[in-house]
């Protein structure tokens, strides 16, 4: 049975989720976010240089966590890109 929430829960919850929306904000200019909105949302954390790059330090033998750092992405997103590319995982640290 799904409980059922009070209109205090309710206002914390929508203070929260709406932090994230903030902080971008924050952080790209309006003009960006405009753009953004207008490609379909959130841009690709790896363009297809940072792919290419990711390519040769996959063939290089770097770690997922170098990759990652050289990158400036997360792990995950390192994860991600791989198997996209169908290249499996790269090495485990």
């Amino acid at each position: 049975m799904k409980p059922k929430l009070t209109p205090a829960v309710s206002a914390y919850i929508q203070s929260i989720t709406s932090k994230g929306g903030k902080a971008r904000a924050e952080k790209y200019a309006g003009e960006q976010l405009s753009e953004w909105s207008k490609r379909g949302g959130r841009p690709r954390a790896l363009d297809s240089e940072a792919l290419a790059r990711l390519r040769k330090l996959v063939s290089e033998g770097k770690t997922q966590a170098e990759i990652a750092e050289q990158l400036d992405v997360s792990i995950s997103t390192v994860v991600r890109a791989m198997k996209r590319e169908g290249q499996g995982n790269p090495a485990n640290d």
